[in-house]
């Protein structure tokens, strides 16, 4: 009788990785890297120390805002 129930962790192929947990590299974020002028870098740093966003999260916001802008464009 074949046993309806999924494979357990240790049920698998010795030597074999566990088919449920497979990554795809391809699907994973890739990074994005910016050459930004070091008079840019400042005033950035000084607006996220105003609004208390670390200096990612306000460039990471910037970059969004102006891909939704560009969204809504015909």
């Amino acid at each position: 009788m074949k046993n309806s129930n999924p494979p357990q962790a240790d049920q698998g192929v010795q030597g074999e990785p566990d088919p449920r947990f497979r990554l795809d590299p391809a699907s994973f974020p890739q990074p994005l890297e910016l050459e930004l002028p070091e008079e840019l870098v400042e005033r950035l740093q000084r607006l996220a120390n105003e609004t208390g966003f670390s200096l990612s999260e306000l460039v990471h916001n910037l970059i969004c805002q102006q891909l939704n802008e560009k969204a809504k464009e015909p």
